[in-house]
C-alpha cells in the first residue's frame, strides 16, 4: 500500500510520540520519519529503538520539508511550537497534535498558522509511565480519537493506526475532558493527597482494590498534569464545584444519619455509571 505521506515530522518524542513512530513505521505510512526533541539522550534512545528514521534538536529543520507535522508535548509547549514553526512549513504541510484539551491549541493555531493545514487531535491513549523507552506499536489499537474538524486524511491516518475518530467541537471535547478526564485525576491527586497524612507504617492501602485503581491515576507524571489542567482551568474548576455540590450533599445526609437520602445519591450514581462504562 502506498504510504499517506512522503516526510512525517514527531515533535516530542516520549511515550505518545514514539509510540506514533513505531506505529507508522509498522504500517509504513511514511517514506520518512523524523523526530525532534529537546535532549540528546531521548534521539539516541529513539534511534536505538528504531522509532524514527533520523532525528534533530532543531525545531526549524525538522519541519521543513514535512508533509505531516505532529506535535506531541504538553499543552503549553505545543502552543509555543505552533508560533515557532509558522514560517517553516510547507504550504502543502498538515500540522496535528495529540495535546489533552483543545481550544487553547486550536486559538493559537487559527491565530499563528500561515501556512498548512492545522486539526485539533486528542488520540485516547496513554500510560501513567512516561518517554520512549516506553512507546508501543500497538499503544493506539482501538482507541477512540478526537479531531475538532473533518479532513479526510488526517482521519485516515489515525484509522490506519488503529483508532476510531470522533468529530467534536474544541469547545465541547474541553467540557467532556474535563468531567471525564480531568476532574477523576484532580479526585485522585486529592485523595492520596490526603489519606497518606499520619498512616501507620508500612502499606496498609495497598491491599484495598479501590484504592489501587485510584492510586494508578495518581502516579502521573506532576508536571504534565500540572500544564492540562491549566489548559482547561475553567471547565476544570466548573467540573470541581459541581462535584463540590455532590459532596456536600453526601456529607449533609452522612451528618444527619438520613439512610434514605444517601441511598437515593448512591442510585443516582449508579444510573449515570452504568451510561458511561
Amino acid at each position: 500500500m502506498k504510504p499517506l505521506f512522503k516526510k512525517v515530522v514527531i515533535v516530542g518524542v516520549g511515550l505518545i510520540g514514539g509510540s506514533l513512530g513505531l506505529a507508522i513505521k509498522r504500517r509504513r505510512l511514511a517514506g520518512q520519519v523524523v523526530g525532534v526533541a529537546r535532549r540528546q539522550a531521548t534521539v539516541r534512545e529513539a534511534t536505538r529503538r528504531r522509532v524514527i528514521d533520523r532525528a534533530t534538536l532543531d525545531l526549524a529543520e525538522g519541519v521543513r520539508g514535512a508533509d505531516l507535522v505532529i506535535l506531541c508535548g504538553p499543552v503549553s509547549v505545543i502552543v509555543s511550537q505552533l508560533k515557532a514553526i509558522s514560517k517553516r512549513l510547507s504550504p502543502h504541510a498538515i500540522v496535528i497534535d495529540v495535546g489533552s484539551s483543545k481550544r487553547l491549541i486550536e486559538t493559537t493555531a487559527k491565530r499563528h498558522l500561515n501556512r498548512g493545514v492545522f486539526v485539533g487531535c486528542h488520540p485516547m491513549a496513554g500510560d501513567e509511565k512516561k518517554g520512549v523507552c516506553f512507546a508501543k506499536a500497538d499503544l493506539f489499537e482501538g482507541a477512540v480519537c478526537f479531531v475538532t474538524r473533518r479532513h479526510p486524511k488526517v482521519e485516515r491516518f489515525w484509522k490506519r493506526i488503529g483508532c476510531h475518530t470522533v468529530l467534536i467541537s474544541a469547545k465541547k471535547h474541553d467540557q467532556w475532558a474535563a468531567w471525564a478526564s480531568h476532574l477523576p485525576h484532580v479526585l485522585s491527586f486529592a485523595l492520596f493527597g490526603s489519606v497518606g497524612r499520619g498512616d501507620p507504617p508500612g502499606r496498609p492501602y495497598g491491599v484495598n482494590p479501590s484504592l489501587r485503581d485510584l492510586a494508578r491515576i495518581s502516579k502521573s507524571d506532576p508536571k504534565l498534569w500540572a500544564d492540562i489542567l491549566l489548559s482547561n482551568a475553567a471547565e476544570v474548576s466548573n467540573a470541581i464545584t459541581r462535584f463540590e455540590d455532590n459532596l456536600r450533599d453526601l456529607k449533609t445526609a452522612l451528618r444527619s444519619r438520613r439512610a434514605s437520602r444517601l441511598a437515593t445519591l448512591i442510585a443516582r450514581a449508579n444510573r449515570i455509571s452504568h451510561r458511561v462504562a
